[in-house]
């Protein structure tokens, strides 16, 4: 017959491995698609952009710097300053952009001394998907 202690030190083994088994499955699953990108909220609208940052080796860049400065309110007096790194899978995606902005929104990407600047026209596109190639 088993007993509770044996029984309370299994069920712990099994909690305490068991993200690191997913975790192993995601990376034998091979390919970045697996892992979601970073997100972030500028909360001023129904826009969006998913950008994918990878080097000169088309091979995505871990923790690659997104900023960017959106004005809005009346005249674009307010600013709000957003700044995310890229995920594993090289990609960030930034949600609540605003459909009309006071102001062109400029993207800048960077690691390390590459650096790139991409637009945001949401008026051509507001679920806009960018690929980023830093060399």
């Amino acid at each position: 017959m088993e007993s509770p202690a044996l029984s309370a030190v299994l069920f712990a083994a099994l909690i305490v491995g068991w993200p690191a088994a997913d975790f192993a499955q995601v990376a034998q699953s091979g390919g970045p698609e697996a892992i979601t990108p970073t997100e972030i909220s500028a909360e001023l609208g129904g826009c969006s952009a998913l950008i994918t940052v990878t080097g000169a080796d088309a091979k995505p860049i871990y923790n690659a710097k997104v900023s960017t400065r959106i004005r809005y309110g009346m005249f674009g007096a307010k600013k709000l300053d957003l700044e995310v790194y890229t995920s594993a899978s090289g990609q960030v995606k930034i949600v609540g952009l605003p459909e009309s902005p006071k102001r062109p929104v400029t993207f800048q990407v960077s690691k390390g001394e590459k650096f790139e600047t991409l637009e945001f026209k949401p008026e051509a596109r507001c679920r806009a998907v960018y690929d980023v190639r830093l060399k």
